[in-house]
């Protein structure tokens, strides 16, 4: 093999290496993408779980349904005797056992309910403080006023003996004096931080007869969730943020390496005329390479045969004999020495032979299968 066989080879195993060295890279490129992308979706996963628990409320008792509106003291003192007919079934007492009302005991009129609110220990006016909305319905039909007073009691229910509703901060307490609309919800709000509290109610004219029908009945929704779980899906959505921008530098990254020839998309008419480019520069080099040969076998004194006795030889056979009149006969002009010319079918015998690869040896050498039919194209053309 000459020395061009084996610049061609050293460029070639260079070529191949950096294309393994690219390979390589463009792997750790893609397992830094995935992991990246991988990080963006779980931020996001617990920006709507989070989100989710914030807004989802967490409701007690149920205004929906009462059994008792349209019944009469008599009728509900009869389905409470477990003998009666007309008893309570289990669904009835289910549906009783959830509800925050004054339908439980004869004590009818006030309401008394332990409520537990979690979270941070921490009095912090609207960040770490729990709203707290209660809705209430009057079902009272002995035409007394509906005026109440409604109180957060800051300990259970069982340790607030000796405190009234006076002594409160009026954060804890609410009243209205205001007749409330039979049948109408009303809702209140409070925001307290968290802790144990003993939720009461009472009107401001109790009822006189007292008995089992409801007369009051309430809904409470904490929103303790959201103290707790809003700020961690805010710090989720920042971090989404965030993830998302590294991992499109890295898909970014990654597609530089694992594309380098189109990084940016181009024309169909760009890719053909590089194509063409690529193809003619091929081309070309192919037949400088066979011209080159072909100028040292034909400048190569050695082998250039002496042309010149035979040309000589070969006019003044073809040359014409002419006849004129004596009188008029003139010297003849010499005949010019024609130049030597080369012949070219020497050439091709004295020019030394090129090394010729199979196929396999190309291959091996790593050449592609269109390099090598440009080749074999450019050895048909000489």
């Amino acid at each position: 093999m000459d020395e061009g066989a084996f610049e061609k080879l050293a460029e070639q195993n260079l070529a191949r290496q950096g294309e393994i060295d690219r390979r390589e890279k463009v792997a750790e490129l893609r397992k830094v993408k995935n992991s990246k992308r991988n990080n963006v979706i779980l931020l996001l996963l617990l920006v709507a779980v989070f989100g989710g628990i914030a807004l989802w409320p967490f409701s007690q008792g149920d205004i929906s349904n009462n059994p008792h509106e349209f019944s009469q003291e008599v009728d509900i003192l009869n389905r409470n005797d477990p003998d009666h007919p007309a008893a309570w079934e289990q669904a009835d007492f289910d549906l009783m056992g959830q509800k925050i009302w004054d339908g439980n005991d004869e004590f009818s009129g006030t309401i008394i309910h332990d409520l537990n609110l979690p979270g941070i220990p921490i009095d912090i006016a609207g960040v770490t403080t729990i709203p707290v909305d209660v809705k209430i319905v009057s079902y009272r039909v002995d035409g007394a006023n509906t005026g109440f007073r409604l109180a957060l009691f800051p300990s259970p229910c069982d340790e607030m003996y000796g405190q009234t509703i006076e002594s409160l901060e009026d954060r804890y307490k609410r009243g209205n004096i205001t007749a409330m609309i039979i049948g109408k919800v009303y809702t209140i709000s409070f925001e307290v931080p968290a802790g144990k509290y003993c939720l009461v109610f009472e009107y401001e004219n109790p009822p006189e007869i007292q008995g089992f029908r409801a007369t009051i009945d309430a809904e409470v929704t904490p929103h303790w969730n959201q103290p707790l779980c809003a700020p961690l899906a805010a710090i989720s959505l920042i971090l989404a943020i965030f993830a998302g921008i590294g991992a499109h530098k890295a898909g970014k990254a990654w597609k530089k390496v694992a594309q380098p020839d189109s990084p940016d998309k181009k024309t169909t008419e760009e890719e053909v005329l590089e194509q063409a480019e690529e193809e003619r520069g091929t081309m070309s080099e192919t037949g400088e390479t066979s011209e080159d040969g072909e100028e040292d076998v034909v400048e190569s004194p050695a082998e250039q045969p002496d042309s010149t006795p035979q040309m000589d030889e070969s006019v003044q056979a073809t040359e014409p004999q002419v006849t004129e009149e004596p009188a008029s006969v003139a010297e003849p002009e010499p005949v010019a020495e024609p130049e030597p010319v080369a012949e070219s079918a020497p050439v091709a015998e004295s020019a030394p032979a090129q090394p010729v690869y199979t196929d396999e040896q190309l291959r091996a050498l790593g050449w592609t299968d269109q390099q090598i039919e440009w080749q074999r194209q450019a050895e048909r053309m000489q």
